[in-house]
């Protein structure tokens, strides 16, 4: 076989091989999850209505899905703070942390907040207490 039968025989079975190549799809926005406000969101439905909430981790599906305007939470698991809505104005809805699959789903407006698995609430108040 002579080299140019070689190199076209080559180029026929790369043009071949790139043809018969499983279609790559994109995902809108790309996985690195940079959304504006410092907010990252990873998960099918995850941050779904943030409009004013900033620095806001939500992993898994439906991951603060209904949080609107809370600031500083974290969410990992599929439905954690699920139903968090948050208002910077009052406070209500920040700072909560939710670890594993429906961890505080029912929190609505409790801030300062760590719930891990199903430990769900309806709506949670921190509490302090003073060491003497």
């Amino acid at each position: 076989m002579n080299t140019s039968t070689r190199s076209l025989a080559i180029i026929t079975l790369a043009i071949i091989s790139f043809v018969l190549l499983p279609n790559g799809h994109a995902v809108v926005p790309p996985p690195d999850g940079a959304y504006p406000g410092f907010n990252t969101a990873e998960g099918e439905k995850a941050l779904f209505s943030l409009s004013t909430g900033v620095a806001n981790t939500a992993v898994g599906w439906s991951s603060l899905k209904s949080d609107t305007d809370g600031s500083f939470n974290t969410a990992v698991g599929a439905r954690t703070l699920l139903l968090n809505v948050g208002d910077q104005s009052t406070g209500e809805g920040t700072q909560n942390t939710a670890t594993g699959a429906g961890a505080l789903s029912s929190n609505t407006a409790g801030s300062e907040n760590t719930g891990s698995e199903r430990s769900s609430c309806s709506v949670m108040r921190p509490v302090y207490a003073t060491m003497r």
